[in-house]
C-alpha cells in the first residue's frame, strides 16, 4: 500500500504555466458570497466560521496589530500562496475588492481591521522589529507577499532578537516566490548558525532543510542545515522549543522520504508527534492552542502524504483514523479536502476520495482546479463517466489552460458521435 501505480495523477499540465483564472461576474457580496463563504478573512478580514484553520489565524494576527505589544512574536506555520486572494476574487466574483496591496482597496470596502493595517503600513518605517516581522507575516497570510517584498527590501540578520525575526519572515515570504529560493536559503542558513535564540535557530534550520529538498532538491545542503539543527541546545521544557524541534523533525521526514529511508521517515515523524503532544500536556492561551492545533493538523498531512506517496506499511484502516481526524479538524480548507481525498485513494476508498475532491474543487482557486481534475479521474475509474465529465469540466472553468481535462472532454465528445 500503495499500488506501485498511483490510482490518481496528482496535476495536469498547462498549454501556459502561469495558469488562467476566468473572472466570475454578477456574483452577490461577500456576505452571501458562495465562494467568499470559505475565504472570507483573506477577502476583508471578516472572521468566518466555515473559513479553513489558516484563515482563521488571520483574526489574532489583526489583533495583535489593532493591541501592539513589545516584543510579540508570532509562532503560525502556515503562509499564504502569493496571488492566492486575486484567484479567490476571480472565482468569488469580487473584482472590486482586487488590489495589488492593503492601500489598494477601496475606502468603502475597508473593514476596521483592514484600515488598521493600512494606517500601520503607513508609519512601516517607524515600527520596530518585532512589530515588522508581525506586519510581513500578516502580508504573507493574506498572499500579499510581492507587497511585503516591496515594503522590506532585503533584510539581513544581526544577531539582535527582533532583527532576526524580521529576516526570518522576509525570508520566508522570499522563499514563497519563484526564483527567489536561494536568496531565502542564505538568510535561514545565518539565521541558524548565529542568532542567540535556539528556538529561531531550530526553526530556521527546519526552513533551511524544506527548502533545499522542495525548492532546490538538493539533499546535500539539506543536511548541512540538519547539523545546524542538530547542534542547538534548547531547554528540555520549553513550549516553543517543543514546537520547533517538531516541526524540523517533520521537515527531515520529509527528507529521509526523499531518500528513500522510509524507516528514518518513520523516526522522524515519531519524534515530531512526541515533541507536537507536549505542546497539549500543559494550559496555554487560545492562541497558543491554535498554533498546537496547527502543528498536529500538518502532521496529520504530512502521514497521510507519506502513505499516499511512499512505498508503506501503514494499514489503509490507520490512514482512515488520520484522515477521519484531518476531516474533524480542518474540514473547509482546500488544501485538507486534497489530502483527504488522496488519503482515502491511498486506503482503497474511492468513491469517498472522489466526494473531497470534488469539494475541494467547490473552493475554487488553482488547488480547486487540480481537485476538479483528480475528482474526474476517480469518477472515471469508478465507472461514473457523466460525473467525470463534470468534473473535468469544472476544472478548465477554473484554469482554462489544462491539458488533460481539455483533451478527456475532446475525447467524450468524440465517443458520443
Amino acid at each position: 500500500m500503495p499500488a506501485t501505480e498511483p490510482v490518481i495523477a496528482r496535476r495536469y499540465t498547462r498549454s501556459d504555466p502561469r495558469g488562467s483564472y476566468p473572472r466570475i461576474t454578477g456574483a452577490p457580496e461577500p456576505a452571501v458570497n458562495r465562494v467568499a463563504l470559505f475565504w472570507r478573512p483573506i477577502v476583508d478580514l471578516t472572521p468566518s466560521p466555515h473559513a479553513g484553520l489558516r484563515m482563521r489565524m488571520l483574526h489574532p494576527v489583526a489583533r495583535w496589530l489593532a493591541e501592539p505589544k513589545d516584543g510579540r512574536i508570532v509562532w503560525f506555520s502556515r503562509i499564504g500562496v502569493p496571488g492566492l486572494r486575486r484567484q479567490v476574487l476571480r472565482h468569488a466574483g469580487l473584482d472590486p475588492y482586487d488590489c495589488s496591496g492593503p492601500p489598494g482597496l477601496a475606502e468603502d470596502l475597508r473593514t476596521p481591521d483592514w484600515r488598521n493595517l493600512v494606517a500601520v503600513l503607513e508609519r512601516f518605517g517607524e515600527l520596530d522589529d518585532h512589530l515588522r516581522a508581525l506586519v510581513v507575516f500578516h502580508l504573507a497570510q493574506l498572499s500579499f507577499t510581492e507587497y511585503a517584498l516591496r515594503l522590506t527590501g532585503d533584510v539581513e540578520p544581526t544577531g539582535e532578537a527582533g532583527r532576526d525575526h524580521y529576516a526570518y519572515q522576509v525570508a520566508r515570504a522570499h522563499s514563497r516566490v519563484p526564483g527567489h529560493t536561494d536568496r531565502a536559503v542564505r538568510v535561514f542558513e545565518r539565521i541558524a548558525s548565529t542568532t542567540p535564540d535556539p528556538r529561531l535557530a531550530v526553526l530556521a534550520a527546519a526552513q533551511g532543510v524544506s527548502h533545499a529538498v522542495r525548492g532546490k532538491g538538493e539533499t546535500a545542503l539539506a543536511h548541512r542545515f540538519e547539523g545546524l539543527g542538530l547542534a542547538v541546545e534548547m531547554a528540555a521544557d520549553s513550549w516553543h522549543g517543543h514546537l520547533a524541534r517538531s516541526r524540523f523533525h517533520r521537515a527531515l521526514a520529509l527528507l529521509r522520504m526523499v531518500e528513500r529511508d522510509l524507516g528514518g521517515m518513520r523516526r522522524e515523524l515519531r519524534t515530531a508527534w512526541w515533541c507536537n503532544d507536549q505542546l497539549f500536556a500543559a494550559p496555554a492561551d487560545e492562541v497558543s492552542t491554535m498554533v498546537a492545533v496547527e502543528n498536529r493538523r500538518i502532521l496529520l498531512e504530512s502521514e497521510i502524504k507519506a502513505a499516499s506517496r511512499a512505498a508503506s506499511d501503514v494499514p489503509p484502516g490507520t490512514v482512515r483514523e488520520w484522515c477521519g481526524e484531518l476531516e474533524r479538524m480542518d474540514p473547509d480548507c482546500v488544501e485538507t479536502r486534497l489530502v483527504l481525498g488522496d488519503g482515502y485513494a491511498a486506503a482503497n476508498d474511492l468513491p469517498r476520495a472522489a466526494r473531497w475532491y470534488a469539494a475541494a474543487g467547490e473552493l475554487g482557486t488553482s488547488d480547486g482546479a487540480v481537485g476538479w481534475f483528480r475528482a474526474g479521474q476517480a469518477f472515471d475509474r469508478l465507472g461514473e463517466r457523466e460525473r467525470a465529465v463534470q468534473a473535468m469540466g469544472r476544472c478548465l472553468e477554473l484554469d482554462t489552460t489544462a491539458v488533460e481535462p481539455r483533451r478527456y472532454l475532446k475525447e467524450a465528445a468524440s465517443d458520443g458521435d
